[in-house]
């Protein structure tokens, strides 16, 4: 009874490493190279237990979670810029209706200036504030990466660790997607 069950084991590891060998043809060549068959075998032993496929599940709407709420918080900011921006021109064109209704066309006459340099301020200001979110977010989704890279190599996912360089980082992205593809993890779709 016992011996089946390794046969089993050895069949479901066969059939694994053959699917993580035809997904790792399909990549770039540059890429492929980094995913020697020691490194697919590995792979293919440590994705038999299904705790890997669970864990990436997690990553995975973690990073959905992650994404959707800063894409929130910069859809919320640009909004507060167009509804401030909105009012000031507002503000703008009552200031040179009253001048103008009050006959000071003196006054009128150099509010177009003032109100240029107004605006410029508040643009320069909303940039700033854009540059800044932007700076955030690639922040928080640098750590993301980061513990991710970490959460996979604790739980021993071969040619995981903590890296910030590119090709090694796509390397992992190619990784995960042979996991989710074997894995049948839903990925939600971006906005």
């Amino acid at each position: 009874m016992h011996s089946g069950s390794a046969t089993d084991t050895q069949e479901k590891l066969y059939k694994m490493l053959e699917k993580l060998q035809s997904m790792a043809r399909e990549i770039p060549t540059k890429f492929q190279q980094r995913l020697p068959y020691d490194l697919l075998s590995s792979l293919a032993h440590v994705l038999l237990d299904n705790t890997v496929f669970e864990i990436v599940r997690e990553l995975v709407e973690l990073q959905y979670m992650t994404e959707k709420s800063l894409h929130q918080q910069r859809m919320h900011m640009l909004h507060k810029h167009r509804v401030e921006r909105e009012n000031l021109i507002k503000k703008q064109r009552e200031e040179i209706l009253a001048a103008e209704r009050q006959g000071k066309a003196h006054v009128a006459s150099r509010l177009p200036r003032l109100h240029k340099e107004q605006l410029t301020e508040l643009e320069a200001r909303h940039s700033k504030d854009i540059s800044g979110c932007h700076g955030r977010i690639q922040q928080l989704l640098d750590q993301k990466v980061i513990e991710q890279q970490s959460t996979l190599q604790q739980v021993g996912v071969p040619g995981f660790h903590e890296t910030d360089n590119p090709i090694e980082i796509k390397v992992q992205m190619y990784i995960m997607n042979f996991i989710v593809k074997l894995g049948g993890i839903k990925v939600p779709p971006n906005k």
